[in-house]
């Protein structure tokens, strides 16, 4: 029996509008080919599309993917030239052979220097190449959802965790769907229905874990087991993207007959009515995923209010302050999440809010009884300098303040270089271990995330041994929370600012909660 030819590939990026940095090519791991098929990572949505469709024994046909770190807008160059190579790609793989289907990893919230979405522009491009075979998509839960991206694909799964640690069974629920579609020879097609709701959820406020998320996660579950129904996905959009389409969004994907239905007329087919068996039962599941979305999008906008901080949470020097209490008081380890320079949530990596809190009050850190760990600072000159300098040396740099000169300033400190590490991880950054007084700093060439459970354990560090430890981050990571005593989150400035009724959105659509709180919708 012949092998289904699946396309596989797709591009990864949070865009954050707020942050003047420009992602270019060096900012992004590029796999091209079979490179795909041997970079597979957990953290991957392109790994559990890989896995099912070879459990399934299709045919895989990798094209280009590509990743970055979230950060600011993507370039226009870069982008196109992936795109070209991404189109010139499957051009190759469609003459070779028939493509039954396609099945890509995306974020759903990558913007470039000129195009609103990136993911819409490129799938577009695929579906005019490829008019009539379905094409399913894994998302980010911090997507946001264009007409054309909804237009041109034709199911999605999302992340149902916050922080993501689904992302391999996501794509993998996204591979199921177009090979139960496939192995079907057509009997049946994939649809989508949508509900946008016009409300912002801070990323913080989105935990999946906390409520009210855990419970309207558990729905979404619950609803995919019904027959018919193939992925219902709650998206939170990308509330630091400054775009007309960033709502919260509920998406249900599910199956419908793709066969011309037996003509109303036929013998012991019709409903008396004009309606085929067939056509009465795609009309019945579509009501039914119009329903889910419709019952779903109502809870959502029904408990908007009750989206709040699950980690104790104060602005920079009252958390900070706390952190110090807990600290005295012998409680290890604790973590203060620097939640406004978070590089994960597309943030610099350079805003110095909190680091000019914790030197205001660095006799006090003196006298913890262990150095207060701080990861840490994405600075190349600093990084540069201390390796330049050497292990060992006392080399004068400057600190933060490179990209975001809004909230971070050049911090001068005279600091001891304790560790260096070359070529740190898929992004190839150096990393740095220095020290300040009773104070432990790591600085990184590359703009990367301080989430990364290798990257303290390869300088050397484990956090655990550390009695008050700082991190750019929001909610903490799973290699953190594990260890954690205490979680405290400081609202510090920065480009991931969590309280988003300040932040200077322009092309948001209005009204929305919470920036309008008198904001009155009903789902249609």
């Amino acid at each position: 029996m012949r092998r289904i030819r699946i396309l596989v590939g797709g591009i990864n990026h949070e865009s954050n509008s707020f942050n003047p940095i420009i992602t270019g090519e060096d900012d992004f791991t590029v796999y091209a080919g079979d490179e795909i098929l041997v970079n597979l990572n957990p953290g991957y949505s392109i790994t559990g599309i890989v896995n099912t469709l070879r459990e399934a024994d299709a045919e895989i046909v990798p094209v280009l993917l590509a990743r970055a770190v979230p950060n600011g807008l993507v370039s226009a160059a870069f982008y196109n030239r992936f795109k070209t190579e991404f189109i010139d790609r499957a051009a190759e793989a469609k003459n070779r052979d028939a493509i039954g289907g396609i099945c890509l990893a995306l974020h759903g919230s990558m913007k470039t220097e000129d195009l609103l979405c990136a993911e819409e522009d490129l799938c577009i491009s695929l579906r005019k190449m490829f008019p009539d075979i379905p094409i399913t998509a894994a998302l980010d839960m911090h997507a946001s959802i264009t007409p054309g991206l909804l237009k041109t694909v034709d199911g999605f799964a999302g992340y149902k965790t916050a922080p993501h640690t689904d992302e391999a069974q996501t794509g993998s629920l996204a591979a199921s769907m177009l090979i139960d579609a496939l192995e079907t020879k057509n009997a049946i097609s994939i649809s989508t229905v949508c509900r946008q709701i016009p409300m912002l959820v801070a990323g913080e406020k989105s935990e999946s874990s906390a409520e009210p998320m855990a419970s309207l996660l558990k729905e979404c579950r619950r609803h995919e087991k019904e027959p018919g129904i193939k992925a219902v996905s709650l998206l939170m959009g990308y509330p630091w993207a400054d775009c007309e389409y960033n709502t919260v969004t509920v998406l249900v994907s599910f199956y419908e007959s793709a066969a011309p239905a037996v003509p109303a007329t036929s013998a012991g087919y019709s409903n008396g009515q004009g309606c085929s068996v067939r056509q009465m039962a795609d009309i019945a599941i579509r009501q039914k995923a119009d329903t889910i979305a419709k019952n779903l999008a109502a809870q959502v906008w029904k408990q908007r209010r009750d989206f709040t901080f699950s980690t104790e949470t104060y602005k920079t020097r009252a958390a900070l302050e706390a952190c110090y209490v807990y600290a005295e008081n012998g409680e290890r380890p604790v973590f203060l999440s620097d939640s406004g320079d978070n590089p994960t949530a597309g943030a610099t990596g350079d805003s110095t809010d909190l680091l000019e809190a914790i030197l205001q009050t660095i006799d006090r850190a003196d006298k913890l009884p262990a150095p207060m760990l701080y990861s840490g600072f994405y600075d190349e000159a600093a990084a540069a300098a201390c390796a330049r300098a050497g292990e060992g040396a006392e080399p004068e740099i400057t600190l933060g303040g490179n990209r975001d000169t809004v909230n971070g300033k050049k911090i001068p400190l005279k600091v001891k270089v304790k560790k260096i590490v070359r070529g740190y991880g898929s992004y190839k950054s150096d990393l740095v271990l220095v020290s300040y007084r009773n104070l432990l700093i790591t600085i990184t060439s590359k703009h990367i995330g301080f989430g990364d459970p290798d990257l303290l354990p390869a300088l050397g560090i484990d956090a655990a041994d550390y009695c008050l430890v700082a991190v750019k981050l929001g909610y903490l990571e799973p290699c953190f929370t594990k260890i954690a005593a205490r979680a405290v989150m400081a609202l510090t400035k920065g480009c991931s600012n969590e309280a988003l009724e300040i932040i200077p959105y322009k092309k948001v659509r209005r009204p929305v909660f919470p920036l309008d709180p008198e904001t009155d919708w009903k789902p249609d």
